[in-house]
């Protein structure tokens, strides 16, 4: 599977003098598996959201860093945290990266 990863690269100003958020150009990922993961609806007055928390397995030496954009099946995601190791648990083998993704609709 392939998802689209896009950089944070930090707080910008606009032509304005607005502080806004900037990503850089996106680059295709080939991943080994996404895992759909949770959605949760927390009730609060005034507000109707939806969260979604999936995970993406990455390949060995890919890293996504926390703030990072990833689109999966044409919908963004926020990389949320750090990527992780995915070892075996006698440590002996490498099996890939982790790394958990999340959307806010509403």
């Amino acid at each position: 599977m392939i998802v689209q990863h896009e950089p944070f690269i930090g707080s910008t100003d606009d032509a304005h003098g607005n502080q806004g958020e900037s990503w850089g150009a996106a680059n295709d990922v080939t991943i080994m598996a996404f895992d759909p993961g949770s959605t949760s609806e927390p009730r609060e007055a005034g507000h109707q959201r939806v969260i979604v928390e999936p995970t993406l397995y990455l390949n060995p030496g890919t890293i996504f860093g926390a703030r990072d954009r990833v689109t999966v099946t044409g919908r963004v995601y926020e990389v949320e945290g750090e990527t992780r190791i995915w070892e075996h648990p006698d440590g002996a083998e490498h099996y890939g990266n982790v790394v958990t993704i999340r959307r806010v609709e509403g």
